[in-house]
């Protein structure tokens, strides 16, 4: 079975025209096509057929969190809203009799419930990675300093004790090796 050959439509838009207001992110995609009178898919098929440049841009994880951080999407914030969210779907479920709703209805309340939870849960778990790693990162200086310090111990107990001392096998508490 032979593949159908898709063919550009002898008449139509001015590509030519389109093509800046295309490139230029500013202008909606959908009323760009409007314009033109071209369904805004066939506008960007045309466009990536004809290596056009892409209308997406790529983001760096820090605009993310700053867009994050603008749209108020915070984890706290986040947590917040799904706890109320919770609080409302048990107020919802509590003031409800067994009699008034089917099994059917009941098991998918029972199911976004749950579903609420395991996002707080996820969100938690999130939060406490992030807050573990910022704590690993002062921790990593700290042991940076106590490293930087007992090399600067161990080379003024090498120097003091001459370049041709050897290390004595012997261990100092803690597992160190001292040089004599």
């Amino acid at each position: 079975m032979k593949k159908p050959v898709i063919t550009e439509p002898a008449t139509g838009p001015d590509w030519d025209s389109i093509r800046p207001r295309y490139e230029d992110l500013s202008v909606n995609l959908v009323a760009l096509a409007d314009e033109y009178g071209v369904a805004w898919q066939t506008l960007a098929i045309y466009a990536a057929r004809h290596g056009w440049a892409m209308r997406k841009t790529l983001r760096t994880p820090v605009q993310k969190a700053a867009d994050l951080v603008s749209s108020q999407l915070m984890p706290s914030r986040l947590a917040s809203r799904l706890k109320r969210l919770i609080a409302r779907e048990i107020e919802a479920i509590e003031g409800e009799t067994l009699e008034d709703r089917p099994a059917v209805e009941r098991e998918r309340d029972a199911r976004r419930l749950a579903s609420l939870v395991r996002s707080l849960e996820t969100l938690n778990e999130i939060k406490a990675r992030k807050d573990k790693q910022e704590g690993n990162g002062n921790g990593e200086r700290a042991t940076s300093e106590d490293l930087s310090a007992e090399l600067e111990r161990r080379f003024a107990l090498f120097h003091a004790t001459g370049e041709t001392g050897g290390v004595s096998g012997q261990s100092e508490p803690g597992g160190k090796t001292v040089a004599h």
